[in-house]
């Protein structure tokens, strides 16, 4: 069996290729694949060759959700029609390796890696907006970590989808988030959710966010990774105030943040990686309920495979501005999760 795929040859390429599945065994399941969604920070690292572990060729990717259409007779936490979160994936073609590989039509692997979601069939804004859970998962523990209190003062650089999502559970806290964010384009995207986004290329910058916080920031959560940007920040921090670094940092000569303008204001420095099974079960619950809205931050939605190029072409360029990219992988479902 083949099955479609996308892959980066190398650095800076991306492509559609066929990989053959082996056959499944009693250990094993087949998963199609209905939706996926580009991670921006995480893909646009491998495609770079920055993300630690890169190998080149790979399969990128870990945003995917699908239906079961078989189980092996040593699979028992599965069945045949359960929805699914997860990339576990294996194929023939030893050359090209995995970076989690989420963005295939199917799958055949065993059932670790995997989350259940529910039985029955999703509808497509269901399956779109619970594919960027690991997104969702990220940005609450970054909150969870951060122990965000009533009427604090949050300031969140990047408004990518884990920052905006982090603005709404820090809102959830009764905080009062403030985006910060570079581009102008993403901040008209973003502006629609009802916080305060602004810009530093901006010329009523300084009042617009002394304004937001007179006193000062509690907190800085960094999503973006920039650490001139950071370093700015914490001038506009409490004394005493928590500092969230969760960004990525590969890029080492770029990263270099000031630790003595940190220590002079007794700052907590924190950090984060991936997130935990709370995490995401917490993240699907405020999904599903719309306590954190997702649908406002999808901008494009793509065929696959025959469109994926087209996605990945946005995640390379950045234009034109875009948030969250998911691929459609069949045919619309009009039936909701059981």
């Amino acid at each position: 069996m083949k099955t479609h795929a996308l892959f980066y040859p190398k650095a800076n390429q991306y492509a559609v290729t066929e990989l053959s599945l082996p056959e499944p065994d009693a250990d094993d399941m087949g998963v199609r694949t209905l939706v996926s969604a580009i991670s921006p920070g995480t893909e646009r690292w491998i495609l770079r060759g920055k993300h630690l572990g890169t190998r080149f060729p790979c399969a990128p990717g870990y945003h995917r959700i699908g239906i079961v259409e078989s189980v092996g007779a040593n699979v028992t936490d599965f069945r045949v029609g359960d929805i699914v979160y997860g990339s576990g994936n294996r194929w023939k073609e030893e050359e090209i390796h995995t970076m989690w590989g989420a963005h295939v039509g199917y799958s055949v692997s065993r059932p670790a890696g995997y989350a259940f979601l529910g039985v029955g069939s999703p509808d497509n804004f269901g399956l779109e907006t619970q594919s960027f859970a690991v997104l969702v998962a990220v940005a609450g523990r970054g909150v969870r970590f951060l122990e965000i209190k009533p009427h604090e003062d949050v300031l969140i650089i990047g408004a990518g989808v884990i920052g905006t999502s982090a603005a709404q559970l820090a809102s959830l806290n009764q905080g009062r988030p403030v985006l910060l964010e570079k581009d102008p384009a993403r901040r008209t995207l973003v502006g629609g959710l009802g916080y305060p986004v602004l810009g530093a290329d901006d010329p009523d910058f300084e009042s617009k966010i002394k304004t937001a916080a007179p006193d000062g920031f509690d907190v800085v959560y960094d999503s973006a990774g920039d650490a001139s940007t950071i370093d700015a920040m914490v001038q506009r921090m409490k004394s005493g105030g928590r500092l969230l670094l969760q960004a990525q940092y590969f890029d080492k000569e770029a990263c270099a943040i000031d630790l003595d303008a940190i220590k002079i204001r007794e700052i907590t420095i924190k950090t984060t990686v991936g997130y935990d099974h709370q995490d995401f079960e917490e993240a699907l619950a405020q999904i599903r309920t719309r306590s954190v809205r997702i649908a406002p931050l999808i901008t494009h939605r793509f065929n696959a495979p025959d469109d994926l190029l087209q996605g990945y072409e946005l995640l390379d360029t950045g234009s034109p501005a875009n948030l969250g990219i998911v691929f459609q992988w069949g045919p619309s479902r009009e039936a909701t999760f059981a």
